[in-house]
């Protein structure tokens, strides 16, 4: 007999819930609000503050419905509530019809059969065809005379193999005055700007590495400051900022010229 594994299909909603009402619960308790407060100042129930903070999926309406409430959330605690909004995702739903509405069920076994048997046909046709097209070509080459000493191998010289293997070379990284090399410890939200650019706009993961350049500024914009960690110019990587805080910091070929949370 067979046992079905049970698989929760908002598993994944729950999981970014959680992470995001902790940190809102945590910079409610910093200021120093209560929910009643909050609530008042969102117009949002409590009880829906509540869920909210403790994850509690099932005490929430739909997830599109639940990204307008972080937004609404987030900006009453100052916080960049678009960006907390948009790491809860809500991927559409997928339409799946019957199989018994599906044409395969109204075959009958010996359509099956014959399906099949064109179907592995095909395949080998095919295949056939594919290796036929990428076979190498074998080329004859004329007997060489051992007295003609026109032709010379490799085996043939005792010097031959004492000259060193050649090795690939290493891919250099790229020159420039602005070189900020950044990893992710934890997930966060960021958007980069080179020269007045904007070169990524996204949500990274832990273990995220990366490397921009710029000639003349570089913007770090990441709603997730303290999961940042960024060098300047090979310098020692530091945190952004604060877990949980939004920040940005424009780099010059001199050194960070402006922060802005």
């Amino acid at each position: 007999m067979k046992i079905k594994e049970l698989v929760d299909p908002n598993a994944l909603y729950r999981e970014q819930l959680s992470e995001l009402g902790t940190l809102l619960r945590s910079a409610r308790q910093q200021q120093g609000h209560t929910l009643e407060a909050m609530a008042e100042k969102t117009l949002i129930r409590p009880t829906l503050l509540s869920a909210i903070e403790q994850g509690d999926l099932d005490g929430l309406p739909e997830p599109v419905y639940i990204r307008g409430l972080l937004r609404r959330y987030g900006d009453a605690l100052q916080l960049d509530g678009e960006t907390l909004a948009s790491q809860f995702f809500t991927p559409p739903r997928i339409q799946r019809t019957s199989w018994k509405e599906s044409p395969a069920a109204q075959l009958r076994p010996l359509h099956l059969y014959g399906a099949y048997f064109l179907l592995l046909v095909a395949a080998v046709s095919g295949l056939s065809y594919v290796l036929r097209q990428t076979a190498p070509e074998v080329t004859v080459l004329p007997p060489l005379n051992p007295l003609d000493g026109s032709l010379e191998t490799d085996s043939a010289s005792p010097n031959a193999a004492a000259g060193p293997a050649p090795t690939a070379a290493q891919p250099e990284e790229p020159q420039a005055p602005i070189k900020v090399r950044m990893t992710l410890t934890a997930q966060s939200w960021l958007r980069i700007t080179s020269d007045g650019s904007t070169e990524f706009e996204g949500i990274l993961q832990p273990g995220d590495t990366r490397l921009w350049t710029a000639d003349q500024a570089l913007t770090i914009r990441a709603g997730n400051a303290g999961a940042v960690m960024v060098s300047y110019n090979d310098k020692q990587a530091e945190a952004l900022g604060q877990p949980g805080m939004v920040r940005e910091i424009t780099y010059s070929p001199v050194e960070a010229i402006s922060l802005a949370w």
